[in-house]
């Protein structure tokens, strides 16, 4: 087991071989849990890479194209139930 130590601020060293056992990177955000045990730190999953003609697929809207002003009234519409403005 490794040990490291807390800076005056507030800064955790994670050992070289530690962090290439993991695949940590620089820059790499890390998720923090509290558990029963101690602190956890997790490398944080960003979403997988994709390309727009992947993510467009799931936009298909079926019916007649809205205008910018229906598209506004109705953002407003739900910003207004959201505050619960009549």
């Amino acid at each position: 087991m490794q040990t490291t130590h807390i800076s005056h601020k507030g800064q955790v060293i994670i050992p070289k071989s530690v962090r290439d056992a993991c695949h940590l990177d620089i820059g790499q955000e890390l998720e923090i849990e509290i558990t029963a045990q101690g602190i956890l730190l997790k490398a944080k999953k960003n979403a997988p890479k994709t390309t727009i003609d992947k993510v467009a697929g799931c936009l298909a809207y079926q019916g007649t194209a809205k205008t910018l002003e229906e598209m506004d009234d109705a953002i407003r519409q739900g910003v207004m139930a959201e505050w619960g403005i009549k």
